[in-house]
């Protein structure tokens, strides 16, 4: 096992992990023991991030950093961000994902779980300080104008929306969705990177997104 190109993570030369003194699997996932520390692989079939990583993301600024997590689900993505950011606030409106994220928010202390709807941003900014990041992962029609949103809320320099094509329009081919949404955040922001990364994840896209 050696450092990747990302800071915090490793690879074995085709997969990356990330290094946690946590010993259990969260979602699954492989975990290897070296002494006293666990690697955890970080699979591209289960993480957006990690898709984007395999397929060359250039921009990857988590390690050590506070990071506003919006549709954190049961946690799988929120693990491995653990093991390399300060802290995350993980906002997640499911109360059945909500269990398993506070099971993993019980055995890692940097994850701040918050039950709540990512629309209305103003209802946990009172808990939220100061995060470096947003990254977003939310099956809504709506998700460009919420991580838009956020981003305004928070005032945030840079943030990673995972684009779910197929539930912003099911009519319309997930390029043509994936631009019609370039165009809308390009009228406030620029956007550094975009990563079609159907290869692991069907119809989706990475963006990178600074003010």
């Amino acid at each position: 096992m050696k450092k990747s190109r990302y800071q915090g993570v490793y690879t074995d030369g085709r997969n990356y992990y990330t290094l946690s003194s946590d010993s259990k699997s969260v979602y699954g996932e492989r975990v290897i023991k070296k002494g006293s520390r666990y690697f955890h692989l970080w699979n591209p079939y289960r993480s957006k991030l990690s898709a984007a990583m395999h397929l060359k993301l250039k921009n990857f600024p988590f390690s050590k950093k506070k990071i506003l997590y919006l549709g954190a689900s049961t946690g799988t993505t929120v693990s491995h961000l653990s093991d390399i950011s300060e802290k995350i606030w993980a906002v997640e409106i499911s109360p059945i994902s909500m269990k398993k994220l506070l099971s993993l928010a019980e055995r890692r202390e940097n994850i701040i779980p918050i039950l709540e709807d990512a629309r209305k941003c103003e209802n946990y900014s009172l808990f939220v300080r100061n995060p470096d990041i947003i990254y977003q992962d939310i099956s809504q029609r709506d998700q460009v104008e919420i991580f838009m949103k956020n981003m305004e809320q928070f005032n945030v320099r840079i943030g990673f929306l995972m684009l779910k094509t197929r539930t912003i329009d099911m009519r319309s081919s997930p390029k043509e969705v994936m631009k019609r949404s370039r165009r809308k955040i390009e009228e406030k922001y620029e956007i550094k990177e975009t990563i079609n990364i159907s290869r692991f994840q069907k119809d989706h896209y990475a963006f990178v997104v600074v003010r």
